[in-house]
């Protein structure tokens, strides 16, 4: 059975957004092995289908010498189990990984879920660090055996401007697909107060203040039935954090509610009428933007890449700047104002969902790159 390595940063992110690549594995004729950072404990035989692992390398960095004890550890593994393919998801993985995959000449494939925070430096040492990262790259991407997935044709325009990778090593596969079965589509109550709804990861360039503060504008002005709600983690190994203080103070004064880290993320979706994500972070395409289009709700998301490539403007949501609160008001205004946009613009997002979006169309993907090194899949 052919035997396949994956490597993630952390194992909510994986939980969330590779599961399903990992659950069809066994009946894809493969034995798949996952590791990442556990945060929280997993049994190895709750997962069917493949092995969830505890990676030897840490997510976040604490110093020099730990990052190569990882390594180190990492090496050996792989060398006394030999995958047939490596796939790293997230760039300390990705970097790791394929030094290794180059050392001892193992098909290898990055996931590169956004460039990150890393491609948009603001001083001399994160420039110094962006430097060394693409030095690493333009190693790692010059064997034959590698292949690099893309969210966007943002990002793969980057690393092809760059000299990074070649255009033929470079697979688009938008997002990372939505399960339809689990997000469906549901007919709102369009006469009572609507619900606006952002859910990310707690971090300021999610545009979480921008998003609250609009919501207190637009009590003040207007007089709207309408509430708004704030979902989602604190993320304290990101830049760029809030923490649980900082999210509750933003909230109260803005007079949004916080409703913390939901795993019913799917039923507050089905009963939303508007979700936004103000995001000005270095995205891939953001699930949950998928989520919120084939749960039927209106978007309002950013000109930004990755959140751009989640919406069709006009018709399933609309695009706003950046770190632009006048403009973020004024789409949620228009919106409100006509709920019959909001009825229409959920519809077509479930079938631009449908269309485009469908996590087995991503399945699907991965499992045809996996077969170009290994023809027994």
């Amino acid at each position: 059975m052919t035997k396949i390595f994956m490597f993630v940063n952390v194992d909510w992110f994986f939980l969330s957004h590779r599961l399903p690549i990992a659950e069809v594995a066994k009946d894809k004729g493969v034995e798949m092995t996952v590791f990442a950072d556990f945060t929280s404990p997993h049994e190895n035989n709750e997962y069917k289908g493949f092995s969830f692992l505890q990676s030897p390398l840490k997510r976040k960095y604490s110093s020099l010498y730990s990052s190569f004890k990882e390594f180190l550890k990492t090496i050996k593994l792989i060398k006394r189990e030999r995958p047939s393919v490596i796939h790293a998801v997230t760039i300390k993985p990705i970097i790791l990984l394929g030094i290794i995959c180059f050392i001892l000449k193992i098909p290898f494939i990055a996931s590169i879920s956004g460039l990150g925070p890393g491609f948009s430096p603001t001083s001399f040492l994160s420039k110094t660090r962006l430097f060394i990262i693409k030095s690493i790259y333009k190693i790692i991407f010059s064997s034959e055996q590698s292949r690099v997935i893309c969210q966007s044709s943002h990002d793969a325009g980057i690393l092809l401007n760059n000299g990074l990778v070649t255009n033929e090593k470079i697979i688009i596969v938008e997002g990372s697909g939505v399960d339809l079965e689990e997000y469906k589509f549901q007919k709102r109550e369009m006469h009572g107060p609507i619900k606006v709804l952002m859910a990310s990861r707690l971090l300021k360039d999610k545009g979480v203040r921008e998003f609250c503060e609009a919501a207190r504008k637009i009590k003040e002005k207007y007089n709207f039935k309408i509430s708004f709600s704030l979902a989602g983690p604190i993320d304290y190994d990101s830049p760029g954090y809030l923490t649980k203080e900082e999210i509750e103070e933003i909230c109260s004064s803005n007079e949004v509610e916080f409703i913390g880290n939901r795993s019913d993320l799917k039923d507050i979706l089905a009963k939303s009428h508007i979700f936004v994500l103000p995001s000005y972070y270095a995205e891939g395409i953001p699930k949950v933007l998928l989520e919120a289009a084939a749960s039927g709700c209106a978007v309002i998301t950013t000109e930004h890449p990755g959140c751009r490539d989640a919406i069709i403007p006009g018709k399933t949501g609309m695009l706003i700047p950046p770190r632009d609160i006048s403009s973020l008001i004024n789409a949620l205004v228009n919106m409100v104002s006509d709920r019959d946009l909001i009825e229409s613009m959920g519809k077509a997002g479930r079938l631009m969902a449908e269309q485009k979006f469908c996590v087995s169309k991503v399945i699907e993907n991965h499992y045809a790159l996996y077969q170009t090194f290994n023809k027994d899949i």
